[in-house]
């Protein structure tokens, strides 16, 4: 039921992501709102389930945009486990931290998606699309975090993504 509940929850931050955030750009970038939720829900549930479910938000994000299908699979898959093992680590309840690993989350998706451009042949600075876009991205997805944590942490605990004891 909670990876339903969860692809069901990607399948609307895509639709946000296309159609309102599309408009609400900032310095040229619009948020990924599948990150977010892909560490939120690593945060919470730990590694192993933070990779799962960014392959299931990565690749819904992959199959809809149409893009190279894997690539932000991958990225995601990489961050949720990553970020994943700090589950037992951090103290969830404090706001900032989870702004914090958004922004760090952020840096290192994008980062991923820049090297696996880079192998495709697409060609760029690192430091440039760091300044230009990667920093910004960062910056606009750790101030959604506010709106968005509080909710998702409630679900998480209480709600339709707790973890149920069989």
């Amino acid at each position: 039921m909670r990876y339903l509940v969860i692809a069901i929850l990607f399948l609307i931050s895509l639709i946000l992501q296309s159609t309102i955030f599309s408009h609400l750009t900032v310095a040229g970038v619009k948020p990924d709102l599948v990150l977010i939720m892909t560490v939120f829900y690593a945060l919470l549930h730990g590694s192993r389930e933070g990779a799962i479910a960014g392959a299931i938000g990565g690749l819904l994000q992959d199959l809809m945009f149409g893009q190279n299908v894997g690539m932000n699979a991958l990225a995601k898959i990489i961050v949720g486990y990553v970020f994943g093992s700090l589950e037992k680590k951090i103290y969830k309840e404090n706001i900032l931290i989870p702004m914090a690993i958004i922004f760090m989350s952020t840096l290192m998706s994008e980062t991923v998606l820049y090297l696996l451009r880079q192998y495709e042949g697409i060609s760029g600075g690192y430091f440039g699309a760091l300044r230009s876009v990667i920093i910004s991205a960062a910056i606009y997805n750790s101030c959604l975090t506010p709106f968005l944590y509080g909710r998702f942490y409630k679900s998480s605990t209480k709600g339709l993504l707790r973890v149920t004891e069989r």
